[in-house]
């Protein structure tokens, strides 16, 4: 099943039959963050939402062994994979397909710590949570790595002192912005993109306290989690500014933010439950549920299917659950695959 010497696991094999057989739709990447060598583990997604453990392979560099308090870890454009190792900082790349994944590179993450990555059209920038920095690279169809130079860029420093302790990087959906959460200063950073060059980072105060993760609607709106208020924010990006203001959720550590079906859900990590909020055309939110579904212990990372009928969790013992995702936005739980965990390190699917 797995090819350790050429880097390459054979995705969809097991038992002998094709994925096709098997009613493989799609998979779920799970990074293991292994400090003596960091993984992807690939389970198979199959059409009623249940996933399936494969194998794995590995990233090339090594993982940190604990948390990354992070969300991002793990990025997908297209066919392509990438992937923080905050153990020896550098920056992964695999490739997959129908036959396989395999290893295409690996870089220098021009940081200390990277915990979160992006990628869009040929350009992804990295999140060095130590350094309190960004940079840039450029990628090739075959996934292929180069850094973009001069685009190291720093966040809006901490006046108290230490790191920004920042969570998350991410493109906006035109691509002309990233976004970055900064946990310790309760500041959200905007960078404008021309080019492929981000700019100077712009600070806008965070609605709630200890902004973490987020993703965004098809409209371009920002729904971000605040951890220590255990509530979410909706902001419109360029020009910034506040749509919902840190409404709660009455969960504990609200962390990890996917977007699905015109829903928002919140993975609240110290109430081992996910919330979701409905979400307007003009990005303002409404609490739908406190609790839509509950996880199992730990829950440390969150993903969504491409087609949006689908959500995964990555739980603390590294194995991952499934919910089904209906028409309405309610969630139905699947079922549970083991893995491997390390510390919260990354999710994502295809």
């Amino acid at each position: 099943m797995a090819i350790a010497a050429a880097g390459v696991l054979l995705v969809g094999a097991a038992g002998g039959a094709s994925a096709h057989e098997r009613g493989v739709v799609g998979h779920v990447y799970e990074a293991t963050n292994a400090a003596t060598g960091n993984a992807i583990t690939v389970l198979d997604r199959a059409a009623d939402g249940s996933l399936h453990r494969v194998g794995s392979v590995s990233t090339g560099g090594l993982g940190s062994g604990t948390s990354l308090n992070s969300q991002g870890g793990v990025a997908r454009d297209g066919r392509i994979l990438f992937v923080v190792n905050a153990g020896d900082d550098t920056l992964s790349t695999l490739a997959a397909s129908g036959h396989g994944l395999v290893l295409r590179d690996r870089i220098s993450s021009h940081g200390d710590f990277p915990v979160s990555v992006t990628a869009r059209d040929g350009i992804a920038y990295v999140l060095d949570q130590s350094s309190d920095t960004i940079h840039g690279f450029r990628y090739d169809a075959s996934g292929h790595l180069k850094s973009l130079p001069g685009s190291t860029r720093a966040l809006t420093p901490n006046p108290a002192g230490g790191t920004a302790d920042a969570a998350q990087v991410s493109f906006t959906p035109d691509g002309h912005n990233l976004v970055v959460t900064e946990k310790a200063t309760n500041t959200i950073d905007t960078f404008a993109v021309v080019r492929g060059y981000a700019g100077r980072a712009k600070a806008h105060a965070s609605a709630g306290t200890t902004p973490y993760g987020f993703d965004f609607d098809h409209r371009g709106h920002a729904i971000v989690s605040e951890a220590a208020t255990g509530s979410a924010s909706s902001y419109r990006v360029r020009p910034f500014r506040t749509i919902t203001a840190a409404l709660g959720n009455g969960q504990k550590a609200a962390c990890w933010v996917v977007v699905a079906r015109g829903n928002a859900y919140v993975v609240n990590a110290a109430s081992n439950s996910i919330s979701s909020y409905r979400i307007a055309p003009d990005g303002s939110l409404t609490l739908k549920s406190a609790v839509a579904a509950t996880t199992g212990a730990g829950p440390t990372d969150a993903a969504v299917s491409p087609d949006q009928t689908s959500l995964s969790v990555r739980l603390g013992d590294g194995s991952v659950a499934s919910y089904r995702i209906a028409r309405d936005g309610s969630l139905t739980p699947i079922g549970t695959a083991a893995a491997t965990a390390y510390g919260t390190s990354g999710l994502a699917e295809d």
